[in-house]
């Protein structure tokens, strides 16, 4: 039976998503079979790290497999051994599918048992879970994409700087690539996290103007199916310690858990278009004036009402909403694949707690090591993870020890070990990037403002009411055991602590350590705040940016799990009161979904409004007078010659042509290159060049300003005439060849034109 419905839901979706993607489905397809193969063949390694999984793992093998080929291939053209195009990519993926086959080889050896046999056993029993994922992940994925060709740009807010790194390393053939805003240097900033990107553009075949959008929505697909992975597991494991029987409640935990983080906003809608105007109603006052904006959730502090102290508190939905391909928004598939890791390595290690384990072994678990590498590669991806994680890594790590070693010296002393190796490990992972790159930040200095307390609880209230409830509810348990059993201590706090630890389900113990690790990422921004580049107002909107974001993807994990633990196995009244309560508060907060996609994408129920998941097809409707001239550019100039444009400010249509074409260019987007180079006599200086070569007189002094930055190209458009009141176009022509030229304008005043430099 269970076939048959796998067939037709796969039908469906196999049709819907040609009917859906029209002319982008192949495309759809490539980027799905890309991720596919490599979670297959990353399956031996996964398999043996997350055994303890209902599934093996199989979510969590896609990502580790595209983490590590893609580190892989990223490590081979930093070092220069391999240049980055298709074949290095597929030449790097045989190689990890060599390897795992090695790790089958070896476990064959190590139990002397046939390795088809086993693959076969191992296969079979997780058949099930494997099909209902992988049709949930191709349906979430899917539809993702759909919505996403409602407005699929590279345009607007920092859509500009992300595309832009995917379209220069397009171009690359080692890393680092090109500082593309900054010719003649190497790109100072996280890249590796749009290099992911970039190199399953290459291997999935599919052109980067598409691959933005399916890597965007692809990592929305795995934040809701790993985060319902990790949950499912959580709770099936609570219930077999229990030993019960509720063979939905996994699935329904896992949905649950997977809503909370890739859809739920926070409180603050439900705040702003709930209860405020019941509360003006209740009380007789005029109607509020506000029009809610989705980005509202995101600029609350600071905002409303003004104040000096403005910060940013963005979370998946409202990023996934947006469209920008951060780095953080990158991330959170290896976060979360980090986290069930993690979780794996807690349930085999207590399975084995009676095993003595030699120390080595202890300190070089598989887990560990690959902990190790992803906290590596969040040194290069997204800076912030590296910290946030080494300490939630640390805090799992060390109390499932504690909990083995029944709290003893050799508890704290093979954590301290492990800590030791995944610092050296994570460094030697980063190694290659850190060794080419300077680092932007790192003072610290006390805050000078707090979130006022309403706000504080409006938008972190609920979760951190939950959590700090379930702790309560988990110590009252655990008293009201000891009294049932009678059980006589000393009255002392150490003892009844490692025993309540001991006695503590690994389910809870995991929930309870990562929602506290929560709650701290949420307070620690009122305490100190990383000095950046960002000052006055806004000094501290980056520290809480950064810090609550994963607090958020973590309090969603513990929503999934928390509600129905409590609600199916609560010991009292008020435990089921209160995850009812919370469940009620939940619904409301997932209202903001649904404004957010209305007020972004319009109505994606209506199919002529399907745009397709081409990035740069924008170009046509809002830059029509550079469309020719940067095609011209993309299809006739091989490699990274520099091209001269106008430079301009931040967000705005300024750099129009090295984002699209992937060419650097002299100087790109101010604020930007003064975060990423720190230097603004430099940036000075190209601004005062820039203008030089395009207003000058003299031809003399303009030719030694194109040899100083290597401009082989100097491109003349709308934004060139709109910077510089005078553009010398009779001068620059005589620099070289006009090799396009096309009139914009209907007096055909002004036109587009590109000059190839003559060097002779």
């Amino acid at each position: 039976m269970k076939k048959i419905i796998y067939s037709i839901i796969a039908v469906i979706l196999v049709i819907g998503g040609r009917v859906l993607l029209r002319g982008d489905y192949i495309a759809f397809l490539q980027w799905w079979a890309a991720v596919f193969t490599l979670g297959i063949i990353f399956m031996p390694m996964t398999t043996l790290i997350m055994k303890p999984f209902h599934d093996k793992g199989y979510l969590f093998s896609k990502v580790i497999g595209i983490a590590i080929a893609g580190y892989l291939m990223w490590l081979f053209s930093s070092l220069h051994l391999l240049r980055f195009n298709q074949l290095s990519c597929y030449i790097t993926v045989i190689i990890c599918l060599v390897f795992n086959l090695l790790l089958l080889l070896m476990k064959r050896k190590h139990k002397k048992s046939d390795i088809i046999e086993d693959t076969y056993s191992v296969w079979k029993s997780t058949l099930d879970s494997i099909i209902s994922e992988e049709l949930l992940f191709f349906g979430l994925f899917l539809f993702f994409t759909y919505i996403r060709g409602f407005k699929p740009e590279a345009y607007g807010t920092e859509k500009f700087m992300d595309y832009g790194f995917m379209t220069s390393m397009m171009r690359s053939d080692y890393m680092p690539p090109q500082d593309f805003w900054f010719s003649g240097t190497k790109l100072n900033y996280y890249y590796v996290g749009q290099y992911m990107a970039t190199f399953l553009t290459r291997y999935s075949l599919v052109k980067v103007e598409l691959g933005y959008n399916l890597m965007l929505m692809m990592v929305g697909a795995f934040a809701f199916i790993l985060p319902y992975s990790l949950v499912y597991q959580l709770t099936l494991n609570y219930i077999r310690e229990q030993k019960k029987k509720f063979r939905a409640l996994p699935a329904i935990s896992g949905l649950i858990g997977g809503v909370a983080v890739c859809f739920a906003g926070n409180m603050h809608y439900p705040t702003y278009m709930f209860f405020e105007p019941l509360v003006r109603k209740f009380f007789g006052m005029e109607e509020g004036t506000y029009h809610y904006w989705f980005p509202d959730a995101t600029r609350f502090i600071g905002y409303h009402p003004e104040t000096t102290d403005k910060t940013i508190h963005e979370f998946p939905a409202y990023s996934f909403v947006l469209g920008d391909l951060h780095a953080h928004v990158i991330n959170i598939m290896f976060v979360l694949t980090v986290l069930g890791i993690l979780l794996a390595w807690s349930y085999s290690r207590k399975e084995l707690s009676d095993q003595k384990m030699p120390l080595w072994k202890e300190v070089f678990h598989p887990a560990i090591l690959l902990v190790s590498f992803f906290i590596g590669l969040f040194h290069t991806t997204n800076f912030w993870d590296f910290p946030i994680y080494f300490i939630v890594s640390g805090a799992i790590i060390l109390f499932t020890n504690l909990a083995v070693y029944r709290f003893s010296r050799n508890g704290f002393l093979v954590t301290a070990l492990q800590g030791i190796a995944v610092v050296i490990i994570s460094k030697i992972i980063a190694l290659p990037f850190t060794l080419n790159f300077d680092q932007i930040s790192t003072n610290i200095n006390l805050v000078e403002a707090n979130t006022p307390l309403n706000q504080l609880i409006i938008l972190w209230g609920l979760p951190i009411f939950i959590i700090v409830s379930f702790l309560c509810f988990s110590i009252a348990d655990f008293n009201r055991s000891r009294n049932d059993l009678r059980v006589k201590e000393p009255v002392r706090l150490r003892p009844a602590f490692f025993h309540y630890f001991e006695e503590m389900s690994l389910s809870d113990q995991f929930i309870i350590l990562t929602g506290l690790c929560a709650i701290g990422l949420v307070l620690l921004p009122e305490i100190f705040y990383v000095v950046d580049i960002y000052s006055g107002d806004y000094k501290r909107a980056n520290t809480m940016f950064k810090l609550t974001y994963q607090a958020f993807i973590m309090f969603g994990i513990g929503f999934g799990y928390i509600f129905t633990r409590l609600l199916c196995f609560g010991h009292t009244r008020r435990q089921r009161r209160v995850s009812v309560f919370g469940l009620i508060l939940f619904g409301m907060s997932l209202l903001y979904i649904q404004n957010a996609v209305n007020a972004w994408y319009g109505n994606i129920f209506d199919w002529n409004g399907y745009q397709g998941i081409n990035a740069a097809d924008f170009v046509e409707t809002d830059m029509p007078e550079d469309a020719q001239a940067i095609q011209w550019l993309k299809e006739n100039v091989k490699g990274t010659p520099v091209v001269l444009e106008a430079n301009g400010d931040s967000y705005t249509d300024y750099q129009r042509v090295s984002v699209l074409t992937g060419l650097p260019t002299v100087l790109g987007w101010r604020t930007h290159e003064w975060l990423w180079k720190s230097d603004n006599v430099a940036l000075d200086e190209r601004a005062a060049d820039i203008e030089e070569i395009y207003t000058s007189t003299e031809k003399s002094k303009v030719m030694e300003l194109i040899e100083k930055y290597h401009i082989s190209y100097i491109y003349v458009g709308k934004l060139e005439y709109e910077k510089f009141e005078f553009v010398n176009d009779s001068l620059i022509k005589s620099l070289g060849d006009v090799v396009f030229s096309s009139p914009t304008t209907l007096d055909h005043t002004n036109e587009t034109y590109i000059v190839k430099i003559n060097n002779n």
